[in-house]
């Protein structure tokens, strides 16, 4: 299958997005999962300042260019992530899919979730400690390992993927660790966010109801 047949396969079925914007310099990452019966589908698209993919390429020692060309990552111009491309992906997302909430990490971003408010979307504030993240991410595991997670081959989600490091508090609760791994994994953290939204969705179950007919006169 295509990324374009991908893509199409996905149109018109409910997702959640996990938003990290990380710093306006950095690279930043917009991941939405899109649930069904056998597990869930990832898209994924990231965002980079278009005057720092020369040097980016040479550090990393990954292909910033060619991902730029093959549509992987959008170069914003300048030496900063413009957010209002990130705010056009999300509206293009909202036109072929039901985009049902954006997870987002406070720090940093309240100017475009203002906006995104005002364009209709549902934005839920996600804090990056062990409590908030360690549930999540031990389902991302699982659904990795169980390969019930679906994805196009996006290489720069890949790569994020590839650069994972865990902390582990005293009672066992997981959360990525950028201290080690800085934006190379902002891919990753944001499937973590979305994946936190697609559960809590999940276990929320629609009201039973019963009732109740008596006969006879009273």
């Amino acid at each position: 299958m295509t990324r374009a047949e991908y893509r199409a396969a996905l149109k018109g079925r409910r997702c959640y997005v996990g938003m990290d914007l990380s710093s306006t310099k950095d690279l930043t990452a917009l991941v939405a999962v899109f649930p069904d019966d056998d597990g869930f589908d990832v898209l994924a698209q990231f965002f980079v300042p278009q005057d720092s993919i020369r040097e980016r390429a040479t550090r990393d020692r990954v292909p910033y260019p060619q991902w730029v060309h093959d549509g992987f990552l959008i170069a914003t111009p300048g030496n900063v992530v413009d957010y209002d491309y990130i705010r056009q992906t999300l509206k293009d997302w909202a036109a072929e899919f039901q985009v049902l909430e954006v997870a987002f990490d406070p720090w940093n971003a309240t100017d475009l979730v203002t906006r995104l408010g005002g364009d209709g979307f549902v934005c839920v504030p996600m804090r990056q400690g062990f409590a908030s993240l360690s549930a999540p991410t031990k389902s991302l595991e699982k659904a990795v390992l169980s390969r019930t997670l679906r994805h196009d081959g996006h290489p720069v989600l890949r790569w994020n993927m590839s650069n994972i490091s865990v902390e582990t508090d005293a009672t066992g609760n997981l959360k990525l660790s950028k201290k080690v791994s800085t934006e190379r994994i902002d891919g990753a953290a944001a499937l973590v966010m979305a994946v936190d939204r697609m559960d809590r969705n999940q276990a929320v179950k629609p009201p039973s109801y019963t009732m109740l007919v008596l006969g006879g006169k009273l």
